[in-house]
């Protein structure tokens, strides 16, 4: 494999993994933007701004459009694989947990048009389809998936490997049998749910914590609380900012979805500039109330 840049010197900095890799702390999310144009607009927005991250899944339905839109910006802007972090997802399938990882990792490689992939996560616990959490195979089944990970990881087309809605009990499970730790658990996580116990477990056993869902999938409660409010006068941004700058100044990753160039260029110029107070995260991570605003994937 290529060696790829350190991502510490890019804007916002970066986390080393426990394998020793690197990821930027702030990225680009791109769940649910299926049209080619607008996403190799928001990926050269992204790549002119400085993010060097992008987090796509396969059931997003959109990783060989992310393919075409590297291919296209990356040549046009002098950049090279190596200087990309690439993150998806695999689904575990109950019918063939092995076989479907396998599968899954391949078409992920075909359509995003690399010879590696930098972070493949265990997207949720369970097959998505059964919305069972209760079913008791599921525990054998994500033992396989993470099996069959670490073996593919082994022959070198993946960097690292974590999850993603993870709970401590899915974690402490894990640890029973993985002979690769996971990298990075990616949950929701903002002011009203803050994740306290799942985030310190994670920091105890060095998994990185990336958040999605940081504007509460919209909700408009939140931008309204005083403490988000007087964040955002003092340091003159919207409040959306402030819930991106809440987890980054937490310790906690995050990958802003946008598919408008301006706004990817803010997202990231105006968190990196907004330094929380340790009292300000205090008033911050007592808006918490356990809320789950994303679906399950």
């Amino acid at each position: 494999l290529v060696m790829p840049i350190c991502f510490d010197s890019i804007p916002g900095g970066s986390f080393i993994f426990n394998d020793g890799n690197d990821i930027p702390k702030i990225g680009l999310g791109i769940s649910r933007i299926v049209d080619q144009e607008k996403l190799t607009n928001a990926v050269r927005a992204a790549l002119a701004a400085g993010y060097r991250l992008f987090d796509t899944a396969r059931i997003y339905k959109n990783e060989y459009m992310l393919g075409i839109a590297l291919q296209i910006v990356m040549a046009e802007q002098g950049l090279k694989r190596e200087d990309i972090f690439i993150t998806t997802k695999v689904q575990i399938v109950n019918e063939d947990p092995s076989g479907g990882t396998e599968l899954s990792v391949k078409e992920s490689l075909e359509r995003l048009q690399t010879d590696y992939l930098d972070l493949v996560l265990i997207h949720y616990p369970r097959d998505y389809r059964t919305g069972n959490d209760d079913d008791e195979r599921n525990r054998e089944y994500r033992k396989i998936v993470w099996q069959k990970l670490e073996e593919i990881q082994a022959r070198g087309k993946i960097r690292s490997i974590g999850v993603s809605n993870y709970e401590i009990y899915h974690l402490a499970e894990l640890f029973e049998y993985a002979k690769m730790p996971p990298v990075l658990n990616q949950c929701e996580y903002h002011p009203y749910n803050t994740a306290k116990l799942l985030r310190r477990y994670c920091i105890q056993k060095d998994i990185v914590f990336q958040a999605f869902s940081s504007l509460c999938w919209g909700n408009q409660e939140i931008l309204n609380e005083q403490p988000v409010k007087d964040a955002a006068e003092k340091y003159g941004v919207k409040p959306q900012t402030i819930l991106y700058a809440f987890a980054v100044s937490t310790g906690v990753g995050i990958i802003p979805k946008s598919e408008t160039p301006s706004r990817i260029a803010s997202n990231l110029r105006d968190t990196i500039k907004v330094a929380l107070t340790p009292e300000e995260q205090l008033a911050l991570l007592a808006l918490n109330k356990n809320l789950i605003f994303c679906p399950d994937v």
